[in-house]
């Protein structure tokens, strides 16, 4: 399914704090997940099933995984599919236990509390040592980020230059790498569209 399949059959719920990415941006975000795996890498999509959809039509990877409290994604790739709730961090499958290459995460509530939740079940489920982890999130709460992500394998956090871009929503948002290396993630669009101007 493509990502404008995706947004026509789903719509957002807002109560859920679901907005979805713009096509465009998706393809490039799944672009850079990609660059950043082997064809036996892990990867678990938490609490974004645009990024999962785009990542999945562009690049398939049999190890990547949908971390999603809405149950309406289940049929997006039923195998794939891991119900994951907030209120439960340490509720997911044994085989993500200190396996996941590359963890991407969407924290729906752009607060202290729920990026607390997140961080429990990410540290739990990225490897150790190779383990990277890509944030998507708002400028307006990056000092948060910054106290709360700040140690391997999970931090220091470094802000890429991917401009996050959402269909409908007005906010700013950002994304932000756990490794360093991940602030260039994004430089060559920027280049492209300079070019272009």
């Amino acid at each position: 399914m493509s990502v404008d399949e995706y947004r026509l059959a789903f719509g957002e719920d807002w109560q859920l704090s679901q907005f979805w990415y713009s096509t465009a941006f998706a393809t490039r975000l799944a672009r850079y997940v990609r660059s950043l795996c082997t064809t036996s890498s892990t990867v678990a999509f938490m609490c974004c099933p645009t990024a999962f959809v785009a990542f999945q039509h562009t690049n398939p990877l049999e190890g990547a995984r949908l971390l999603e409290y809405d149950q309406r994604f289940a049929v997006l790739a039923p195998k794939k599919f891991i119900p994951y709730d907030l209120d439960e961090p340490d509720d997911f499958p044994e085989v993500l236990r200190g396996s996941v290459d590359v963890v991407v995460v969407d924290p729906p509530f752009l607060n202290e509390t729920t990026n607390k939740k997140i961080i429990k079940t990410v540290l739990q489920i990225l490897h150790p040592t190779r383990g990277k982890l890509l944030l998507l999130s708002s400028p307006s709460i990056e000092k948060i980020l910054h106290r709360l992500y700040d140690k391997e394998p999970i931090g220091p956090l470094h802000r890429t230059s991917l401009t996050v871009e959402h269909g409908e929503l007005a906010n700013d948002f950002a994304c932000w790498g756990s490794w360093e290396g991940a602030q260039d993630i994004g430089k060559c669009d920027e280049l492209e569209l300079g070019a272009s101007t």
